[in-house]
């Protein structure tokens, strides 16, 4: 795409056109901004993105918008700086032969990238980088889907009824998928309710639709394909072993045992998701993933760090009631002496205390030895555990480290987990110095 290109798409005007360029990618942030990026300066609740425009030039943006009639070369004039963001991106997206557009209250990333593993293999694919999954990230990701692109994998994210179907006239997916509703933002949905509804709109767009089997009673979507224990795509037998994880996927008369290198007795059900969605797309829904023997999930979503004499499950990147119960599933089905370090779950509103507590209760049946808390909220968690012996309740990450220390003789496995806010890795990087 090119200046000209891009003035007919969001029906705008040249201020100051020296020379026609190609656009290499499109920036928000001045502060990514690399030479040959196209700069997008964003109205905020505290900043302006049109002062930063002429930094954006010095620093070799091929051009900008601007809502002002400004005279800083290659600039393209126009209503609104987001819409034309929006205008961009639906452009883009009917460039692509087909859209998977994910939601989701867990796991939504983990099933990005696994979709876009297995079908990198089978064709050319782009999918949202980082958490790029609201509003703007969205719109974003899809203005810069590079040329020649067959496929298209967009998480969408949600804190409220309505943010999914805002996004969807966005992407516009050809298949959407769900991969889980529980009560993670609750706070901000109001109620387990809202959070289905909302959740639910990911099926507003597209033809073709994947899900949990247990989910379907709650939606009509067009052209389902179910997966769990009694889904369509079977997900069977799955168990912690020496080296990963290990399951079964079954569509009909075909199956996969299956063993990936990662210790996540949840992701199985996010290759469930992957299976239905290489079913929608007219590929072989077992063989296709055999390419998954390979796949590591990303940093911080359970990355395996071997520090010392410790095993690190590093979960710290975000938590919710769902995603917590399986790290305990997880951290059930490791050999050895196993540790819990769990920060609040954020966002959880009126619904926060009974929540933290249900997860005390699960802790009580766990076999988990030891259970290392932080937070204000995890106080309820402290509350509700019966043995005091094996748990402890810290002010700060120092103790937290401390502690994790004097078990160092007995090889302990560690899972680390909570929500963004908690900054929960920074137990896992103290460890690290502490071991130097």
């Amino acid at each position: 795409m090119d200046l000209v290109q891009l003035k007919k798409i969001v029906n705008g005007e040249f201020l100051n056109l020296i020379e026609n360029k190609k656009i290499n990618r499109f920036e928000i942030d001045s502060r990514r901004l690399k030479e040959g990026d196209f700069f997008i300066p964003l109205k905020g609740q505290n900043a302006d993105g049109h002062q930063y425009i002429e930094d954006a030039i010095e620093k070799g943006a091929v051009g900008y918008f601007s809502e002002k009639p400004l005279d800083f070369r290659n600039g393209i004039l126009v209503k609104d700086t987001y819409q034309a963001l929006v205008e961009v991106g639906k452009y883009k997206r009917n460039q692509v032969r087909a859209v998977i557009g994910i939601t989701g209250t867990s796991g939504k990333t983990s099933t990005k990238e696994l979709v876009n593993f297995v079908l990198s293999n089978l064709s050319s694919t782009y999918a949202t980088q980082g958490n790029y999954n609201n509003e703007i990230g969205v719109p974003l990701t899809l203005a810069n889907i590079p040329e020649n692109i067959d496929f298209a994998i967009i998480e969408m994210g949600a804190g409220k009824v309505g943010d999914i179907d805002y996004l969807g006239k966005i992407v516009n997916q050809d298949i959407s998928v769900l991969v889980s509703v529980g009560h993670g933002h609750v706070g901000k949905f109001g109620s387990l309710e809202n959070v289905i509804k909302g959740k639910g709109e990911i099926f507003n767009y597209g033809n073709y639709s994947v899900l949990p089997s247990e989910l379907k009673k709650f939606y009509d979507p067009k052209n389902p394909i179910t997966y769990g224990e009694d889904g369509d795509i079977e997900i069977r037998d799955v168990k912690i072993v020496r080296d990963g994880t290990a399951g079964v996927i079954k569509y009909k008369n075909d199956k996969i045992e299956l063993k990936i290198p990662v210790y996540n007795i949840g992701v199985y059900k996010n290759i469930g998701a992957v299976a239905g969605v290489l079913y929608h797309l007219g590929y072989d829904p077992i063989k296709n993933l055999e390419v998954l023997k390979d796949f590591k999930l990303s940093s911080q979503r359970g990355e395996i760090i071997k520090i010392g004499d410790f095993t690190i499950i590093d979960d710290s990147y975000n938590a919710n009631p769902l995603s917590v119960k399986n790290a305990i599933d997880i951290l059930n089905s490791m050999e050895g002496f196993k540790i819990f370090v769990l920060g609040d779950m954020l966002e959880l509103g009126e619904y926060s205390q009974e929540l933290h507590r249900e997860i005390g209760k699960l802790l009580n049946a766990s076999f988990i030895d030891y259970i290392m808390l932080y937070g204000n909220e995890t106080k309820y968690i402290f509350e509700e555990v019966n043995d005091k012996s094996r748990v402890k309740h810290f002010d700060n990450k120092e103790g937290i480290v401390d502690d994790i220390l004097k078990f160092s003789g007995l090889r302990p496995v560690v899972l680390v987990k909570g929500s963004r806010g908690m900054k929960m890795e920074d137990v896992i990087l103290k460890l690290r110095d502490m071991l130097k």
